[in-house]
């Protein structure tokens, strides 16, 4: 065994009088213990929910996008799709209309507002999608949209803080009504008359996005289509893909093929900004967490200089022996990495073990009615384990140093003077 490793292990684990060492070296492994796993334990339940946004934030909306550059529909978007099959990358591509109208309640004309809608092929949708998933009355998870009540009126789908808002429900009529296509000149002398459309509420959606329950509605593309005077045309195509997370390689190569006119998006550039928050803010809890490492770091370095004062004599005793300046450096540095990375692999162990049990067993709860969830979301990274684990033993490393240079200064006579 290495000479340094071999006393640096016997000096943690002293039961003589100076003994006490030991004691306050396992309160300092206590110490790194509690950091690395709250560390880990944090950045999961972060990811937790960092994943949840992200499905629910993602999952109403598409993987990658393709529109014209000036905003102007797409004419020969049947032939844009057929082509799209052909991807291997590409799991489902769905035509959109997205447009804006107002609507009213017919039971309340005093409930109006201008909402974002989308025109959809139900069946190409749902491949694209989670709004089956979202609905709040449908059993089987079916978008039914189009030709309702025996083809005598029209089916919607309404976000459900939408819905609470108009005061409709499943079997409510409201109207929807565009100002598109409107002459300018012939409404400013006759004064503004636009055309309604009534439909019918099918359905409520609740996608936990507070951005899309509160504003969006679905309606049949060919609905989309009539109301808006378009023609058989659409605004977008919504393409979903094997791999979200290789959504923009996957675009890049979709924007090689579909140039100009077309431009080609993924979810990276919907919402830049909020992304950015979550991942600052993963940092930011990182580094005040890692504080309960430095702090137990300190520890550590406080417990090697008081083990260099009350070993002196055995410190001048082993020079006197034969042993190096460099040898006698590692056995405090030894010391506490040993400290030190013990309390890590304990830690990481604690933590991961927390939040197994918290994945399986949902031991920790939350209102479903604020967050839309009901239990603590966790998503474990190992990442996220190296990185703690490697930050942890840096720390512990760099308070080593201080001591294990203290005690390799020390000549053997001074050490050994006051030997009896």
């Amino acid at each position: 065994m290495n000479v340094s490793l071999y006393v640096a292990r016997r000096y943690l684990t002293s039961k003589k009088a100076s003994g006490f060492i030991s004691v306050i070296a396992y309160l300092a492994m206590g110490g790194v213990v509690l950091g690395v796993a709250a560390l880990i334990i944090i950045l999961s339940v972060t990811n937790g929910f960092a994943g949840e946004i992200k499905n629910r934030l993602i999952g109403m909306n598409a993987h990658v996008n393709i529109r014209r550059f000036d905003g102007e529909p797409i004419t020969n978007y049947k032939a844009l799709l057929d082509s799209l099959s052909d991807w291997s990358d590409v799991v489902g591509a769905a035509p959109v209309i997205d447009s804006k109208v107002i609507i009213v309640s017919k039971r309340d004309f005093s409930r109006v507002d201008g909402i974002p809608i989308w025109g959809i092929d139900p069946r190409s949708f749902s491949k694209v999608s989670d709004l089956s998933q979202h609905l709040l009355y449908s059993d089987k998870g079916e978008i039914l949209l189009g030709d309702v009540d025996e083809g005598k009126k029209q089916g919607i789908i309404l976000g459900e803080h939408l819905a609470r808002r108009l005061k409709v429900g499943p079997g409510f009529d409201v109207l929807l009504f565009t100002v598109r296509n409107i002459d300018v000149e012939q409404t400013v002398l006759d004064g503004l008359a636009p055309k309604t459309w009534p439909f019918l509420v099918v359905d409520h959606f609740e996608s936990g996005m507070y951005q899309y329950d509160d504003n969006y509605a679905f309606i049949d593309l060919k609905d989309a289509q009539r109301i808006l005077g378009i023609g058989d045309v659409v605004t977008d195509i919504h393409v979903r893909v094997n791999d979200i997370y290789r959504a923009p390689e996957i675009g890049e190569s979709l924007a090689g093929v579909f140039d100009y006119p077309y431009r080609v998006s993924d979810w990276t550039q919907l919402f830049p900004e909020f992304f950015r928050w979550i991942e600052l803010e993963k940092w930011a809890i990182f580094i005040a967490l890692s504080l309960i490492v430095l702090v137990a770091a300190f520890n550590i370095m406080s417990i090697l200089v008081m083990s260099v004062l009350i070993k002196t004599s055995e410190i001048g005793i082993l020079r006197t022996m034969g042993c190096s300046v460099g040898e006698i450096y590692r056995i405090f540095v030894y010391q506490g990495l040993i400290i030190g990375g013990a309390g890590t692999v304990l830690g990481c162990i604690i933590g991961a073990v927390v939040c197994y049990v918290q994945k399986s067993f949902d031991v920790i709860s939350i209102p479903g009615d604020v967050y839309l969830i009901n239990s603590l979301p966790v998503d474990m990274s190992p990442i996220d384990f190296l990185l703690v684990a490697c930050v942890s033993m840096t720390i512990c490393l760099l308070t080593s140093i201080y001591p294990a240079r203290k005690a390799a200064k020390l000549m053997p006579v001074q050490a050994i003077r006051y030997i009896l």
